[in-house]
């Protein structure tokens, strides 16, 4: 939305000052006004009566549009093909390697006679009693209620293999591309998805809430670090089937996958149509560059 500002205000500069320069010129040249009608009525007696007028005089005007309509397409012209630049960039960075100078060591030369060997000190064996083991709760459900008092999961417990293909399933028929799931500072997600425009969702299941917003930070810090000229934007949620969570302000808070599923589902992805295809492509390639440079952070 900012950018969209942006172009806005850049394009009312433009105008103004095209059309004030033109002003400018049509008035010392020719002495034209391009705010008086009066002028204007002149310029349309002479073209029906095919009294010539001065071919420069077209031609400003005409220069005049074609920088007009040029200064707008670069100012709304897609910028996302920069993206494939940013990727050869990063590809570059993760194949140059640090090999360290070894330091020369200069040669001791021993004296002849060397000291006797000191005969290497017994250590005796103590045998350590080993602990008793502890009767830990197998199920995660005990565990949340040993934690958070008696709670029942709205869903029934699954591994976390489960869990990603029911998450990606909900995703992928939405018109979004889920990728393969990250390691980010040590904390791997339970999705990692992208849709057009640039919008990226990172989500997981039962987990500390600021894992995910210190990944959301890392993630911007790289995007930013690596592309500057596009905004990404990042969409992060939790489904707590504990119910150790209410709100938050920028994470979306689940308390289910049934609540998530029918959220994603009113506000589903944009099927790409004509040049989106090509940027998302774009898109999906630079953020499998991303997934494998930030593993190494």
């Amino acid at each position: 939305m900012k950018k969209f500002f942006e172009s806005i205000l850049l394009s009312l500069l433009l105008s103004t000052s095209v059309l004030m320069g033109l002003s400018f010129w049509l008035n010392i040249k020719f002495g034209f006004n391009l705010f008086n009608s009066e002028h204007w009525n002149e310029l349309s007696r002479l073209q029906a009566t095919h009294t010539p007028v001065s071919l420069t005089f077209y031609i400003s005007i005409a220069l005049a549009i074609f920088v007009f309509i040029f200064g707008l397409y670069l100012i709304f012209r897609p910028r996302f093909r920069n993206i494939f630049k940013h990727k050869e960039l990063i590809k570059k960075e993760q194949k140059i390697e640090y090999t360290p100078k070894k330091p020369e060591i200069p040669v001791i030369h021993q004296p002849v006679e060397q000291e006797q060997k000191k005969p290497e000190k017994q250590i005796p064996q103590i045998n350590i009693p080993r602990p008793q083991r502890l009767n830990l709760p197998k199920n995660i459900s005990e565990i949340a209620a040993a934690k958070y008092g008696d709670i029942k999961p709205d869903i029934p417990q699954k591994d976390s293999t489960e869990y990603n293909a029911i998450l990606s399933e909900i995703f992928t028929n939405n018109n979004f591309i889920v990728k393969t799931n990250p390691v980010i500072s040590g904390f791997t997600p339970n999705l990692f998805a992208i849709g057009t425009n640039e919008i990226l969702w990172i989500g997981a299941i039962n987990c500390d809430i600021e894992k995910i917003k210190k990944s959301i930070t890392k993630l911007t810090e790289v995007f930013t670090d690596t592309l500057s000229d596009i905004e990404i934007n990042i969409n992060g949620f939790l489904i707590d089937t504990v119910k150790h969570y209410e709100s938050d302000d920028t994470i979306k808070i689940f308390h289910n996958i049934e609540d998530l599923k029918q959220f994603i589902s009113e506000n589903p992805g944009k099927k790409p149509e004509g040049e989106e295809q090509e940027n998302l492509n774009a898109y999906s390639e630079y953020i499998d560059t991303i997934i494998n440079y930030i593993k190494n952070l």
